[in-house]
């Protein structure tokens, strides 16, 4: 049977010249890439993690995720994927994908039957986009407002009648043995 779609991986850039104009088609979800051997896309760079991303198609085949579990990262025209499982986004039929230091072109064919069961085209941009940087409250113009000094509030020294009654005893001693005692 025929599948209903199929991703195109091309290189078009690589440090291993042998990979440039290499394409491989995919037929099934999800599709590893990276230097390891268990990987479904094996690229030969060495800055390319062992396994570097991952590509998934949705059920409904309207979008394919990525997901970078890399060192150095991966990026999607000029946007670095976030790192991690569960984090990503969608890649667009004809985006660039950069890992290490190969470029792949990626293409997503739908099979006729499948676009047709679209109606019209979803728009699913809010989720290629990072948030929107909430808006800074606006700066107020200073007014110049002269500074009122806080009042300082003395504290009264409560006199504790322990130290009074030693300096008084001790006044004592000293005139008795100073007057006294001669």
């Amino acid at each position: 049977m025929e599948e209903d779609w199929n991703i195109v991986l091309s290189v078009l850039e690589s440090p291993d010249s042998s990979l440039i104009g290499q394409q491989k088609v995919f037929t099934t979800s999800p599709i590893s890439i990276g230097r390891g051997d268990e990987n479904n896309f094996v690229i030969t760079d060495p800055t390319v993690s062992r396994n570097h991303t991952t590509l998934r198609i949705t059920n409904d085949y309207s979008r394919v995720f990525i997901t970078d579990t890399s060192t150095h990262g991966t990026f999607v025209g000029d946007r670095a994927v976030p790192k991690g499982l569960g984090s990503g986004f969608t890649v667009s039929d004809g985006e660039n994908i950069k890992i290490g230091n190969t470029l792949l072109r990626f293409e997503l064919n739908l099979k006729q039957s499948v676009q047709s069961t679209f109606v019209g085209k979803i728009d699913r941009d809010f989720l290629d986009k990072p948030p929107e940087p909430q808006p800074q409250p606006v700066e107020k113009a200073e007014v110049s407002t002269p500074e009122i000094p806080t009042p300082v509030v003395e504290k009264k020294s409560s006199t504790n009648f322990v130290y009074i009654g030693i300096i008084v005893i001790s006044i004592l001693i000293l005139a008795y043995l100073i007057f006294i005692q001669k």
